[in-house]
């Protein structure tokens, strides 16, 4: 289940996030939903939620693949998200 909470400080988050352009880049496509139910057992969709303690994983923004523990590109369909490498962080977010 991703149920995501942003936190500010790389120290508090579970895994460091940067952002690509290129879904050929990417280790995880990710598809934005609304509502919690569709991101349940689904890595690559994604809720924000308020509070920490509902997060299944905090995240925090870094600018530079290197200093990232995950390689993400955003996409509009749930169909097209998901996992496109073999990642430590399968089944984990």
């Amino acid at each position: 289940m991703a149920l995501v909470h942003e936190v500010s400080a790389r120290g508090a988050a579970n895994v460091l996030v940067c952002e690509v352009n290129s879904r050929a880049v990417a280790d995880l496509l990710v598809c934005r939903v609304n509502s919690r139910g569709p991101a349940d057992q689904n890595d690559g969709i994604w809720c924000w939620v308020g509070s920490r303690g509902a997060a299944s994983s905090t995240i925090n923004w870094v600018g530079s693949r290197g200093a990232a523990d995950l390689l993400i590109c955003f996409v509009n369909s749930r169909g097209a998200s998901g996992w496109q490498t073999d990642h430590p962080l399968r089944g984990r977010l």
